[in-house]
């Protein structure tokens, strides 16, 4: 029982540590900045037409269903972008926001599926050590790549967050997060 509770205590350190690790500019992108949400406007007709169609093969946006890897984040992942889905024609998101939000997500999203997939083989991995006696240095080793794979994943998660923040229009966004509120109720 004392070797669970020191593993414990050792993935807590290393959380600590790996978050220590990302340098102080991308702490503050992360952490530090006010929303810089655009001023409230009105997207323009032609926008409000095609903004049902965002989120189509047409755009070359779709969002994959990757709610299969919820469980690897530090804390319960934040998703907007699926309730960005459900909601972007009444949000009058435009083209132009959709390209910047699509912009990061596609050059972050291939790795979170990664990260995520390495967490899940991981855990595996590491209940059948724990379950059959396995070499307390392996476990070691596991519990400190998951915890770290866990923290990157919240990171990139945090991140998209603060992309859309900094994309919608603070209108936009305060609705935006009403439907969230909703939709976790």
């Amino acid at each position: 029982m004392k070797k669970i509770y020191s593993l414990i205590a050792v993935f807590l350190v290393l959380i600590s540590l790996n978050l220590q690790a990302y340098s102080q500019n991308e702490v503050d992108e992360i952490f530090g900045n006010e929303a810089n949400t655009q001023e409230s406007t009105t997207p323009s007709e032609q926008n409000d037409e095609n903004s049902s169609d965002i989120f189509s093969e047409e755009t070359g946006f779709n969002i994959e269903d990757d709610t299969w890897m919820d469980k690897y984040f530090l804390i319960e992942r934040i998703n907007l972008l699926l309730v960005l889905k459900s909601h972007a024609k009444d949000l009058g998101i435009t083209l132009e926001q959709m390209e910047q939000i699509k912009s990061f997500y596609d050059d972050y999203h291939p790795e979170m599926v990664k990260k995520a997939k390495l967490a899940s083989k991981d855990e595996e991995e590491l209940k059948t050590l724990i379950l059959r006696g396995g070499n307390p240095k392996k476990i070691k080793e596991l519990v400190v790549n998951i915890a770290k794979l866990k923290a990157e994943l919240t990171i990139y998660n945090i991140k998209m967050v603060r992309v859309i923040q900094n994309t919608l229009t603070r209108e936009q966004y305060e609705r935006l997060l009403t439907y969230y509120e909703k939709s976790i109720i």
